[in-house]
């Protein structure tokens, strides 16, 4: 379907005198880098490309039938003003020309003017949320109210006024709460708790931390009762004596790490931590399979299913592990990122054997090594952190 589309595009260019840009990329394998869906990915990398293109405006074919599905999804998974007010007619350089208008307004006037048009196949199945939306949520709404769509872009242009209006407060407000890039905690708690919100995201959108709803009542306590948290990569939010700051994380030097090879049991010093290995042979001991299990999970091994060579070592770029009971293999990259601040990744837990890894630190062990019923001997371990 992608090759149909891309020739129904170049023949409509062609016929149009419009200049045509065709970028192929490999969506399939930046989604299990990155652990995104199909559909996000696309989307990310769709918005990368445009914005490489240097183009004064870039403009997207969102329609109002667009915006009400959003606003459902929004609010089926929960939002503020600005998630039940969809997607904006303008960001930045981006424009929505055909934001006001319904998707059967658009093909109208397509068939009106003798222009043919492709679908997207998936478009017409239930596999995507939005879809679901589109086809049964959407027409449930229209038998209640018929004239739906315009109650919706009235609702619309109501909810944009007021999130607005709030954005200007907000902005009028700043000033007064930021003093030299960091936050006074009383002159933003004298707010109205929709003001000081948005001025905190504000502040947090200058640092370049883009951060959700859901984690603001968790930022706001800490920001009021002081404390340190890592809120995005290696940047941490400090609040104490009454200011509040965004400082980088100061990283643990890693040039010196080298590979520790693992020679029986007994403790080892790797990257800051301690690690003590102990072999436990399950046919001399009074234990079932499964207490074991629960008790290690995702700090113990098979012994006779390790390979030779075992090593702690630094992760290496592109390197993949197949997790215990998980359907694919993952970035030991990713799993590092979502699983450990950023000061403990690069000097993270990684054990290998001549086979590749069998452990990272924070997301447990290969399915290949894992212990089961006919399991004898068992390679316990326990990380323990010296700074």
């Amino acid at each position: 379907e992608s090759e149909r589309d891309q020739k129904f595009c170049d023949e409509l260019c062609e016929k149009q005198g419009i200049e045509l840009t065709v970028k192929r990329i490999d969506v399939k394998t930046y989604c299990n880098e990155h652990s995104v869906s199909t559909e996000e990915g696309a989307r990310e990398l769709r918005y990368e490309i445009f914005q490489q293109l240097g183009a004064d405006k870039i403009c997207t074919a969102h329609s109002l039938s667009d915006c009400i599905e959003t606003t459902v999804f929004n609010l089926a998974r929960g939002t503020g003003l600005k998630g039940l007010c969809s997607i904006p007619p303008k960001r930045d350089n981006i424009v929505r020309p055909l934001i006001n208008c319904t998707r059967e307004e658009i093909l109208a006037f397509l068939e009106r003017s003798s222009q043919d048009y492709v679908t997207d196949s998936t478009n017409l199945t239930d596999d995507y949320t939005r879809n679901r939306i589109r086809h049964n949520v959407i027409p449930q709404l229209e038998r209640i109210n018929s004239s739906l769509m315009k109650s919706y872009a009235n609702t619309l242009s109501y909810l944009r006024k007021d999130m607005l209006y709030l954005e200007k407060c907000a902005l009028q407000a700043y000033d007064s709460c930021i003093s030299d890039g960091n936050i006074e905690v009383s002159a933003l708690y004298q707010l109205d708790d929709c003001i000081s919100d948005r001025v905190l995201m504000m502040w947090l959108q200058n640092n370049d931390i883009s951060v959700s709803s859901e984690k603001m009542p968790l930022i706001n306590d800490l920001i009021r009762n002081g404390g340190k948290m890592n809120i995005a990569g290696d940047k941490f939010l400090i609040s104490k004596n009454g200011r509040a700051s965004i400082e980088q994380a100061r990283l643990l030097d890693t040039a010196d790490i080298a590979p520790v090879k693992i020679n029986g049991d007994g403790e080892y010093t790797y990257g800051g931590r301690k690690i003590v290995f102990k072999t436990v042979n399950l046919e001399s001991i009074d234990c079932k399979y499964d207490n074991v299990h629960n008790l290690f999970a995702n700090c113990c091994m098979d012994c006779d299913k390790i390979k030779p060579g075992l090593v702690l070592h630094k992760y290496n770029e592109g390197d993949r592990i197949h997790l215990v009971n998980r359907d694919t293999d993952y970035s030991i990259r990713k799993l590092l990122k979502n699983n450990l601040p950023l000061e403990k990744r690069a000097s993270a837990v990684v054990i290998y054997d001549d086979d590749g890894a069998v452990f990272v630190e924070g997301s447990g062990v290969c399915e290949r090594v894992k212990i089961s019923k006919d399991t004898k001997k068992v390679l316990t371990f326990a990380i323990d952190y010296i700074i």
